[in-house]
């Protein structure tokens, strides 16, 4: 039997997830703090909150840099982590893919559980970081090999590239354009947190030549002139933007790795505004796609003035850009590797 760890915050983790569940038959069980379990894929264990109750700011809660959320006397972060150590307690756990936690990779290692790590971009060669994949008897890397950045020998040598991972691999596009005049953007919101504000959508909406359909929550933009009021559709979550994605000129979006691999999916041109998060996640992910010509990054938020160029370039790139980086085969390789992972005898090997 195979665990699958998944993190709490933002979607990215748990859209990867589902998509990697989907191509294993049930051979894994989900484990985390998704919800209402209805349409998963996969049998699902549910976790406590590792969140609730709130530390107290002053709390030590990464143990002096030996971990990064480590809580003392935390009654959630305990069910938690007792919850997923009795899971891993049976006889009958072969592997645990973690997405992400250094702390379960441990958990898992000390329960003489194979633990495999999904890997995120970003500067990870903190203390955390480098026990949880030194202590991973594989690392799974979602993006192609030859966009791999530094890292030191040990984990490259166990570093399994899968690829860009899609909730929308292999799903046929559908270039259908929304109908309205002018270049059509499309601004992905991810939900693990943007900065953007209404006046940042006043902004963009005044481009002249543009319409701007807005996915994701944010607060309602009052204010605008009449004719950029038609030009600026709030569509709040959309649960599945696959048609707007493909009928897009342009994609505007964060660069977290599955909003990346949703847009590489529907073969669309982005720009790319980096949110702050831990280690530099996406400030590393779009130097990179950046460097191999796959977008149009920027930060921060750009001015009215600054968006007709950056669009015009985006769409100079073009979409098609994505094809060698995102072939629609990723979730179907990690659940290969995952698989072959699994039915490895790991007994008597890579004692520590």
């Amino acid at each position: 039997m195979i665990g699958y760890y998944v993190h709490r915050h933002g979607s990215g983790h748990r859209q990867r997830a589902l998509a990697i569940a989907r191509r294993l038959d049930g051979e894994i069980t989900l484990l985390g703090s998704l919800g209402p379990a209805a349409g998963l894929p996969a049998p699902y264990v549910e976790l406590a909150r590792d969140d609730i109750p709130e530390p107290d700011p002053a709390a030590d809660v990464t143990a002096e840099g030996a971990l990064h959320w480590a809580p003392l006397s935390h009654p959630g972060l305990r069910e938690r982590h007792g919850g997923l150590a009795r899971w891993l307690a049976s006889p009958a756990i072969t592997l645990l893919v973690s997405d992400v936690s250094v702390e379960v990779l441990l958990l898992a290692r000390l329960l003489s559980v194979p633990p495999v790590a999904m890997a995120q971009r970003g500067i990870r060669a903190d203390r955390a970081h480098a026990t949880g994949y030194d202590a991973a008897v594989a690392i799974l890397a979602p993006w192609a090999r030859q966009t791999q950045h530094e890292w030191p020998e040990r984990w490259l040598a166990k570093t399994r590239w899968i690829g860009m991972v899609s909730r929308f691999d292999g799903r046929p596009r559908e270039p259908t354009r929304c109908g309205r005049p002018g270049t059509c953007v499309v601004l992905v919101l991810g939900r693990g947190g943007h900065g953007l504000g209404p006046a940042d959508l006043v902004e963009a909406a005044a481009v002249d030549g543009t319409h701007w359909h807005v996915l994701g929550a944010i607060a309602p933009v009052a204010g605008l002139p009449p004719d950029a009021e038609a030009r600026l559709v709030l569509h709040g979550d959309v649960p599945d933007p696959w048609a707007m994605l493909c009928g897009a000129d342009v994609v505007v979006a964060a660069a977290g790795a599955s909003a990346v691999a949703d847009v590489a999916a529907a073969r669309v041109p982005l720009v790319a505004v980096p949110q702050s998060r831990p280690f530099g996640e996406q400030e590393e992910h779009v130097r990179v796609l950046a460097r191999h010509g796959m977008c149009v990054a920027v930060q921060p938020w750009p001015t009215r003035s600054s968006w007709p160029a950056l669009l015009e370039r985006a769409v100079e790139i073009g979409g098609d850009v994505w094809a060698e980086h995102s072939d629609g085969a990723g979730a179907w390789r990690a659940a290969s590797a995952i698989r072959e992972l699994a039915a490895h005898r790991w007994a008597g090997s890579n004692h520590g």
